[in-house]
């Protein structure tokens, strides 16, 4: 490895590491410029397209820099597939994940302090860990990547607030290159990232987002459950069906296989050991379509997808286009079609319409939270504390999402600081622990967890008490995902309240505790955002309505050039209508509607109707019970 005070090495250095590390011969045209600027340690935002190579992009700069890479990246099974590769490779790596025992963190923040070098992904919301960031202060980084860098971006389609902690690391490490890699970034959060990165005279490099073998279509159909089944039996191959809810996930899936398709859902709701058995499936080729969540896709290495469905309206064209572009990366035909009918138009405006709380709702979080802190108006707090977020919401009235939007915007206001909680789960008891013990209640599999849990802490004088979680699963020989689900299921029994790590903030006002009635966030806070969501949302309504080529369409909101139109979408390339050759080729002796719809697009249904009322009316066909017959002429 290369010392980061050293000459930053040429393209030819590069190569050779690129060849002998990863076996490959050279570089994609689009990240020469990344790793040649990443390697000399300067500043760097690069915008690729979904499918890029954007990891190549830093691990390559990370390593011949040496010392430490630290990877900031928002998932988990992200950061496991990017630390499984780079071992595959003989390159040090290691992820600290929410979780993980103390021990093993501690082990890998050894290594990181005391070894020689490698990459340490870490999630975003660890960087505000005093614990982290002394260790943190210790290594020898040398390298800063930050992916999926647009969600630093308050305009960013996926904004998190935990990568606002990120501008803290230039004070741990001010020589340290930095990489920020995204595959959506509008001019206003590209600029909105190179400012909260600090990124000083920063190397910008955007790469177009048009694949020339990736086609896109709209479909507006009467009902896009029975689109989907046609869909299916049209396309070959690797297949995406994206949906908005897990319980879509799961009853597409479902649906799909009641029709003989090979299909599974893919959602964060399942269990760890059956997502991945999934995705093993559908990557191994044994499982052809994944009806899954937007949880799925970012960082997946499969690049002969050949079709991406979406069966629900994203309300993101950044999202939208990343989902979609992950078909067809390995150069081959490919498609993303995205089925419309009223019921998805109809929930895709309600989904809009409750992306932001609205001031009142806003305002009824902050009168909740002042009753569950029993701060007066005008009190001062001296440190943070800890508070529920979903009895915030019930109080209140709204959603959780809502209710954690309104602490969010709280404090890009001012109001007050919002701080993780983590490790330890906050309990109480909703039974008395002394009447359970002495009747014990049949609870089925969760006996065993009710029995450590009043071993341990059914003599609480405290209302709310926190769990050692780690201990006790031990001691019961759960794994973790296990004993949250008897956790909660004990909670579903009423006999305990659990607030997990991501339910629970550590919130603290920075000043007196503002009047509810009177508090009024500025607009740049909350009005701008509610525009910018809109402006989103009409812009996806074009797409879905433009008479133009859909991939010029899309480029619009990144690129200034217009390009040629694609030549291969719905309307660049709009499908032939089928000649009464093929209509009777078709039919055959006889054939089920359901069949003959499969057959036909969608365009041209009316059509192809028109054609056998004619033909009926001739004599040449008949139907009955659903079939249509051909009629034998009289020799």
């Amino acid at each position: 490895m290369t010392p980061a005070d050293t000459s930053p090495p040429t393209l030819a250095t590069l190569e050779q590491v690129l060849r002998e590390r990863w076996g490959f011969s050279a570089f994609r045209p689009s990240q020469v410029p990344v790793v040649l600027s990443g390697a000399s340690g300067g500043n760097t935002l690069a915008i690729l397209p979904t499918g890029g190579g954007k990891s190549i992009c830093y691990q390559i700069p990370g390593l011949v820099r040496g010392g430490v890479c630290l990877v900031i990246s928002p998932l988990v099974a992200l950061m496991a597939d990017q630390v499984q590769g780079l071992r595959k490779r003989g390159i040090t790596a290691d992820a600290l994940t929410a979780g993980m025992r103390k021990e093993e963190a501690e082990r890998i923040l050894d290594n990181a302090r005391f070894g020689p070098g490698g990459f340490l992904f870490v999630a975003p919301e660890r960087l505000s860990q005093p614990h982290f960031q002394a260790a943190c202060k210790a290594m020898d980084v040398r390298t800063i990547a930050v992916d999926e860098a647009h969600c630093v971006s308050q305009w960013g389609h996926a904004f998190r607030a935990d990568y606002l902690h990120l501008g803290q690391l230039r004070s741990l490490h001010p020589r340290a290159g930095w990489i920020a890699l995204t595959a959506t970034a509008t001019e206003k959060v590209a600029g909105d990232i190179e400012r909260l990165l600090g990124m000083a005279n920063p190397s910008r490099i955007r790469v177009g987002m048009r694949r020339p073998n990736l086609a896109f279509s709209v479909r507006n159909v009467p009902d896009r459950h029975a689109a989907v089944v046609d869909w299916g039996h049209q396309t070959q191959g690797s297949s995406i069906l994206y949906v908005r809810t897990r319980r879509e996930a799961e009853s597409m899936a479902a649906m799909l296989q009641a029709h003989g398709f090979s299909a599974a859902p893919y959602h964060a709701g399942m269990t760890r050991s059956d997502r991945d058995h999934h995705q093993s499936q559908w990557i191994a080729g044994s499982l052809r379509i994944l009806a899954c969540t937007t949880a799925f896709g970012m960082g997946i290495d499969k690049a002969d997808v050949r079709h991406i469905a979406h069966a629900h309206i994203p309300e993101s064209p950044e999202g939208y286009i990343q989902e979609a572009g992950r078909a067809g990366r390995d150069g081959q035909p490919a498609e993303a079609v995205l089925f419309v009918d009223a019921p998805a138009l109809e929930d895709a405006v309600r989904h809009v319409s409750r992306q932001w709380p609205d001031p009142e709702t806003i305002r009824g979080v902050l009168q909740s939270l002042s009753n569950q802190l029993a701060l007066a108006q005008g009190a001062l707090m001296e440190s943070p504390q800890e508070v529920w977020v979903a009895p915030l919401a019930r109080k209140t009235g709204c959603s959780l999402q809502q209710a954690r939007k309104s602490l969010d915007l709280m404090e890009r206001a001012g109001w007050l600081e919002c701080h993780p909680v983590f490790q330890a789960i906050e309990m109480k008891w909703l039974q008395d622990p002394e009447s359970l013990r002495e009747n014990p209640p049949d609870v089925g599999a969760e006996g065993r967890m009710l029995h450590a849990l009043l071993a341990r802490h059914g003599r609480e004088k405290r209302p709310n008490w926190r769990l050692d979680s780690a201990a006790v699963f031990a001691e019961l020989g759960c794994s973790e995902k296990s004993g949250l689900q008897h956790l909660k299921r004990l909670a579903e029994l009423s006999l305990i309240a659990a607030a997990l790590p991501s339910e629970r903030v550590a919130v603290q006002f920075t000043s007196a505790r503002p009047a509810v009635k009177s508090a009024r966030l500025p607009a740049a806070i909350l009005e701008d955002r509610i525009q910018d969501t809109e402006q989103r949302w009409d812009f996806m309504q074009g797409y879905l309505h433009t008479e133009g080529c859909r991939a010029q369409f899309l480029e619009s909101l990144f690129d200034s050039e217009t390009a040629p139109p694609c030549g291969i979408c719905d309307r660049c390339l709009p499908p032939s209508p089928p000649t009464e050759v093929e209509i009777a080729a078709w039919i055959g002796e006889r054939i089920s509607f359901v069949e003959l719809q499969r057959l036909v697009p969608v365009s041209y249904r009316e059509d192809v109707r028109n054609v056998l009322e004619k033909w009926r009316a001739q004599g040449s066909v008949t139907w009955k019970d659903g079939t249509v017959f051909k009629v034998k002429q009289p020799t």
